[in-house]
């Protein structure tokens, strides 16, 4: 069976990239996953404005959604606490850094979440990309 590897930026307002400046966490655009989305990879990029220092780190979580479990509208997404962790990029070992993490495409949408704890003394900008396997 032949296969495509769709690629497309994550957003934030729509977009392409986002400056954290605080230690408060940001989250993306929705993202809808394509029914037929199989093995989700995302590759997540931070640059560090100002000269790294040990600590300066980003994580990187998911926000996913099923639907409309609450049944009054729209999608409900897991709450920002209970989000699923996917990695630690550290800007400090090299700047800029970029990582890839397999995502789950079961779910019907997700929203990238990402803190950087010392974001208020060097903001850091990050940029995230979906690629994933769906048959022709």
């Amino acid at each position: 069976m032949a296969s495509t590897k769709p690629e497309a930026q994550i957003t934030w307002s729509g977009a392409s990239s986002v400056t954290v400046d605080s230690a408060a966490q940001v989250v993306s655009d929705e993202f809808p996953f394509n029914v037929e989305d199989w093995d989700g990879e995302v590759e997540v990029s931070v640059d560090n404005l100002g000269t790294p220092s040990s600590g300066d780190v980003c994580n990187v979580s998911l926000l996913y959604t099923t639907g409309d479990i609450l049944e009054d509208s729209g999608n409900d997404y897991t709450t920002p606490d209970h989000a699923e962790w996917i990695m630690q990029i550290d800007t400090y070992s090299e700047d800029p850094a970029r990582k890839t993490a397999f995502i789950r495409t079961a779910p019907t949408a997700f929203k990238l979440a990402v803190d950087c704890p010392n974001a208020a003394t060097r903001n850091m900008v990050v940029r995230a990309r979906l690629v994933t396997h769906r048959p022709q």
